[in-house]
């Protein structure tokens, strides 16, 4: 029954696509802008770089002011992808651990890009609709945005959303791409070290985007943490190791 579910839900996300531009769509949720020639060269510089190492088409660079928990990719079809960046990582990571973070998005570019792009757009709407109500709620008088009452009408809305988005969003977790990230970037340590900056300033907000970001965002509710795709630090370090042992 579960999988005749979640073939449904990938099915109408199939449909939404084929009317949508998916692309235009994400954009404007994490209001992205493109990179202008000469800006951020660094990045653009070694997306160029691993890029070539992997032997994919580097994808288009657009930057965002929001405090997300991390870089991501999506697309249509493997040669054809947006990098989001947040611009607040220039801030806290070194050149080496955005290096590393940037090879863990780029190893998610394969066959399967077009459905977890349709997947975080539907999934981001689903989970944007918790705010919204509680928006609503505020404008008609019910309080402040984290007063109690329009507290609770997103929390009801988030019970009601989560279930299905998280069983999409877990139907298309691909494990091993910190191992893939790692032999791409060089760097096992980078990779581990990117990782805890991004824990030690870590953001609430967007829990259905943390499946296609190194981390998982903060979890505030209980529905939040169904969206969580990525084990611990320690124990990420520990299967990286392992596998840098075996080889």
């Amino acid at each position: 029954m579960s999988g005749a579910i979640i073939r449904f839900l990938i099915s109408i996300i199939l449909r939404i696509g084929d009317i949508a531009n998916s692309d235009k769509m994400i954009l404007r949720i994490y209001k992205a802008y493109p990179v202008v020639q000469g800006e951020f060269s660094m990045i653009q510089e070694k997306l160029n770089a691993l890029s070539n190492r992997a032997g994919i088409k580097p994808p288009s660079l657009y930057i965002t002011e929001l405090h997300l928990p991390g870089s991501f990719i999506f697309g249509k079809k493997p040669n054809e992808t947006i990098m989001v960046f947040p611009k607040r990582l220039l801030d806290i990571m070194k050149p080496d651990h955005i290096e590393a973070m940037l090879a863990y998005s780029l190893v998610q570019i394969n066959d399967n890009i077009r459905i977890r792009t349709l997947v975080a757009l539907v999934t981001s709407f689903m989970t944007l609709s918790s705010s919204a109500i509680r928006w609503v709620t505020v404008f008609t008088g019910f309080g402040d945005y984290n007063d109690p009452a329009p507290k609770l009408f997103g929390l009801f809305i988030m019970g009601l959303v989560a279930p299905p988005a998280a069983t999409m969003v877990q139907s298309v977790t691909k494990p091993d791409y910190d191992g893939k990230a790692a032999a791409m970037c060089g760097s096992p340590d980078s990779l581990i070290s990117a990782i805890e900056i991004l824990e030690n300033n870590n953001v609430t907000g967007y829990p259905s985007l943390g499946f296609v970001c190194l981390i998982d965002p903060k979890a505030e509710t209980f529905f939040e943490q169904l969206f969580q795709t990525h084990p611990s630090r320690d124990v990420r370090m520990k299967n990286l190791f392992a596998k840098g042992e075996k080889t």
